[in-house]
């Protein structure tokens, strides 16, 4: 996974000195050419190997049986993200500029729903990570199937909530990867009714998991994976966010991280679910 934090540090590091500091452009002279072409190159770069480590991931653990999780994810990412992109539902109304490449329909970046199946898995494998076993309930009383499904694709929400409390305004507000159009706000110029359209994106793929039962294949993935490719994942809109001055999707971010730590720890996953290398020393 070196490559995909190396790739986003890069990115970071180009925001926080070029883009927030133009006239470095101009006192460097060879930086404009390698800037116009990183601009969006990095971007496209950043969820190709992320798209890598999931596929290599998955096919390790349930040969090509991962195609399935994958194609349900991506087929309801992309509905959801043209019924966005082009009536404002359910996200609210944006459009995505060229930097992210060749669009579907002209509307959605083919990029987009790959990104949706690689978040959307590590989130799913997360919350089984840090809900463990049926038998590690909290709460009084046996818990049902359907309570636990429930537990389940909650939880993996809400950690997909987390991730875009930060993504939304760094790539929408301080770059221009896609642009909105609505006049309500929540924060940094992102619409309220946007993380109402991620639940409901969310939840509805975490459901396809569970009816195809990605639950039973989770066991085969390393159990370090999950954390590793959330935490990384994570760290380039965060950066971002911390470089550019958002510090409101910062500390939303960091809530939600928290409130998820401490519940892990209730259920004493949190060295199983989160932090493997230490239960291991």
């Amino acid at each position: 996974m070196w490559a995909l934090f190396l790739i986003n540090a890069v990115s970071i590091f180009g925001y926080a000195t070029f883009t927030l500091h133009p006239e470095l452009l101009a006192r460097y002279p060879w930086s404009p050419p390698i800037y116009a072409v990183s601009y969006p190159l990095f971007a496209r770069i950043q969820i190709l190997i992320g798209f890598w480590l999931c596929a290599r991931a998955c096919h390790r653990a349930m040969g090509w049986r991962w195609i399935a999780y994958f194609a349900t994810a991506f087929i309801i990412s992309f509905l959801m993200e043209f019924g966005g992109t082009s009536f404002g539902i359910p996200f609210g109304k944006y459009s995505y500029t060229g930097l992210l490449g060749w669009q579907i329909a002209g509307k959605v970046p083919l990029l987009i729903p790959v990104s949706w199946f690689c978040m959307s898995l590590c989130c799913y494998l997360l919350a089984l990570r840090i809900l463990g076993p049926a038998s590690r309930n909290i709460f009084r009383g046996p818990t049902s199937p359907w309570t636990r499904s429930a537990q389940r694709v909650g939880l993996a929400a809400v950690l997909l909530i987390a991730w875009d409390f930060t993504l939304e305004p760094a790539m929408s507000q301080l770059t221009p990867y896609w642009i909105w159009e609505d006049a309500g706000v929540f924060f940094a110029g992102v619409a309220i009714r946007n993380l109402l359209g991620w639940l409901l994106t969310g939840v509805l793929i975490f459901s396809g998991f569970e009816v195809l039962r990605l639950r039973d294949e989770s066991q085969r993935f390393d159990i370090a994976w999950p954390a590793r490719f959330y935490l990384l994942n994570l760290f380039l809109p965060v950066g971002l966010s911390v470089a550019g001055s958002a510090w409101t999707p910062v500390l939303l971010t960091s809530f939600v991280i928290a409130g998820c730590c401490i519940y892990a720890a209730r259920r004493g996953t949190l060295l199983t679910g989160i932090l493997p290398r230490a239960s291991a020393s």
